[in-house]
Parts: structure tokens; C-alpha cells; sequence
């Protein structure tokens, strides 16, 4: 048998309180972490004459599980805007924006509780001008052949510049000001993405564009998409809207690729222990057409056409053609039984 010492009334009622009052304080200490205040400063900057912005609108967003509160500042003289007792939790993240001539600005900034530095949010002026706009990278990979289904599955990488420190902002009058990346006929399952920040891509004759502006420094945008096939040999054309720096095409060793009206050398590449012949063209002019010329592509097998078949009849079809096969039995019988 285990003996515990006795405490008398005196000594339990001084620890109970001991233990209250801690335990309290640990509860408030709890509370406030899930509160707490906090401070965001920082200064607006004109990016494109290298000057703070004054008198201008700012906004903190604060997202806190799932929920956006928004508050506003004004910078002052120096462009400096200021954000005070901000009261969430510490794992809150937030973000800065701010329109300038009609373009949407903005930084993501993380958690609220590991702002230490001065923010600085730049803006720029915007022009319609595209001189400033090229293409630093294109990268083209055609990344397998599927016989069955006679598609080309192909990978794109874009790299986008704009060297300046002006926004592109498209003339709503003239949509063909937008930018424009064609893609070959009969192209299907096209997916787009990109870290350009408030854009939509919309599809157009031959291709797809890009509606929204173009920030300085570089963006990327990647695409992939099909291209169904129906001979042996395929031509898959693009004229270029914007400079190209560099071009870059990649295929695997099946499939007999050729770049008409470029002198290139293909060589040897490695991609996940995978051989891949690489093409690489550099400083191709703006409205220079590309031709890439695919051949000896495989042609599916009748068991390939016969599953495709089946599966291009939709329910409707297919119940009709069973019904027919079975009625022409019957009569058949009815006729051969007489």
C-alpha cells in the first residue's frame, strides 16, 4: 500500500489558488496570442520615375481562415502609408495592393507576424507601346506520340519580357494588340498557366491570348495541349508576334522531327534518363513564320481503330445498331424457319 502525505485545509486551499492563478495566466496569455496587434508600414513607389507616390490609395488585405478583411491607407508626402493596430492572429497572411492608371498592382507579404522590414509596392506607368515586349525563351517540347489516339502530346514554356519599366497595357481598341500564341489545327485539351497576376486567357482563331497587362521584368507562362493527326506527316506553323531571343525545340528520338528554313544542329539531350534530340535557334525576328515538320508518325492499328470506334459511339448509336443486328437475326430465322 502506497502513502500519500496529508496537507492540511490551509496548505490545499493556497495551492488551489497557486494552481487558479496560473492557470488563468496561461488562459490569458492564449487569448491574446489569438489577438494580437500589429503595425504595417511602407512606401508606395513610382517605379517608372523612381519616386515615392503621394496622396495615393493603398490596401491591406488579411486573410484568416478563409476570411478576407481589407483595410485602406493613404500615402502622404514621402509616399509613405501606415497601417495601424491591426488586430488578428499571428498565422494571419496578408497582402498589399494599389491601382495606378487603371492597373492593378500588388505583393504578397506572408505571415502578419514575420513583417519586420519597411515594404516597399511599386507601380509604373502603362503605355500601349509593344516595342518593349519580347519573347526571351521559347521552349517547345514534343513529349510523346499517342498511336491509339493519332495525337502529338506537346509541353510549351514561355518565358515573357518586358524590358522597361513601363506596364503593356493592351489598346482595348485594337484586340489584335493583345498577345497571341498560335497553336496548330485540330489542337485539343489545351491547359494554360502562368504567374502573370490578373489575367485571362481567351481562345482565338488558331491559338489563344492573353488579356490582362504585362508588368516589367520577365513572366513565365506554360501550356500543353494535343494535336490530333490523320496521316503519317505533320506541319505545325507559327508566326512569331514579339522578338525572339532564344527558340528551343525538344522531341524524343522517335519521333523525325526537321525546322525548315533555319540552319540549326540538333543534338543529344537527357531529360529523366530520357534521350531527347534538342534543336536551339536564337534572335528570330518578330512576324517570322515557323514551320516544324513532323513525319513517319505511327499510324494506329486496326485493333486501335476498332476501340476507338466503340468508343466514339455514344449510347444512342450503339443501342441502335444492337437492336438492328438482332431484328435482322430474327427475320433471318423467321425467313430460313418457312
Amino acid at each position: 500500500m502506497i502513502l500519500f502525505p496529508m496537507f492540511s485545509l490551509k496548505k490545499i486551499l493556497i495551492l488551489f489558488s497557486v494552481v487558479s492563478l496560473l492557470t488563468f495566466v496561461d488562459i490569458g496569455k492564449s487569448f491574446a496570442s489569438e489577438d494580437e496587434s500589429y503595425a504595417i508600414d511602407g512606401v508606395l513607389i513610382n517605379g517608372t520615375d523612381n519616386v515615392q507616390l503621394a496622396n495615393h490609395l493603398v490596401i491591406l488585405h488579411v486573410s484568416v481562415n478563409e476570411e478576407i478583411f481589407e483595410y485602406s491607407s493613404t500615402s502622404d508626402m514621402n509616399g509613405i502609408f501606415q497601417f495601424d493596430n491591426i488586430n488578428h492572429p499571428s498565422n494571419s497572411i496578408i497582402g498589399l495592393s494599389s491601382i495606378y492608371e487603371g492597373v492593378l498592382y500588388g505583393i504578397d507579404l506572408g505571415l502578419i507576424s514575420e513583417i519586420k522590414d519597411e515594404i516597399i509596392l511599386n507601380v509604373y506607368k502603362s503605355s500601349s507601346d509593344s516595342e518593349t515586349i519580347s519573347i526571351s525563351t521559347s521552349t517547345i517540347m514534343f513529349t510523346s506520340v499517342d498511336r491509339s489516339e493519332n495525337t502529338v502530346w506537346v509541353l510549351e514554356l514561355a518565358k515573357i519580357n518586358n524590358d522597361s519599366n513601363i506596364t503593356y497595357k493592351p489598346d482595348p481598341e485594337k484586340p489584335m494588340s493583345i498577345l497571341r500564341f498560335g497553336l496548330p489545327e485540330n489542337f485539343v485539351d489545351l491547359l494554360i498557366d502562368s504567374d502573370l497576376i490578373g489575367v485571362e486567357f481567351v481562345t482565338i482563331d488558331k491559338g489563344f491570348g492573353i488579356l490582362g497587362n504585362i508588368y516589367p521584368g520577365e513572366h513565365q507562362l506554360l501550356f500543353t495541349y494535343g494535336i490530333n493527326y490523320f496521316e503519317t506527316a505533320l506541319n505545325f506553323t507559327r508566326k512569331t508576334q514579339f522578338e525572339l531571343n532564344n527558340l528551343r525545340i525538344i522531341s524524343e528520338n522517335s519521333i523525325d522531327l526537321y525546322l525548315n528554313d533555319f540552319d540549326y544542329s540538333s543534338e543529344i539531350t537527357n531529360v529523366n534518363d530520357i534521350q531527347y534530340n534538342l534543336i536551339e535557334v536564337n534572335d528570330i525576328p518578330k512576324n517570322k513564320t515557323i514551320s516544324i515538320n513532323l513525319k513517319n508518325l505511327p499510324k494506329p492499328s486496326l485493333f486501335d481503330r476498332t476501340g476507338n470506334f466503340i468508343k466514339d459511339l455514344n449510347t444512342g448509336w450503339l443501342l441502335l445498331s444492337v437492336f438492328m443486328v438482332i431484328s435482322l437475326s430474327m427475320l433471318a430465322k423467321i425467313y430460313y424457319s418457312k
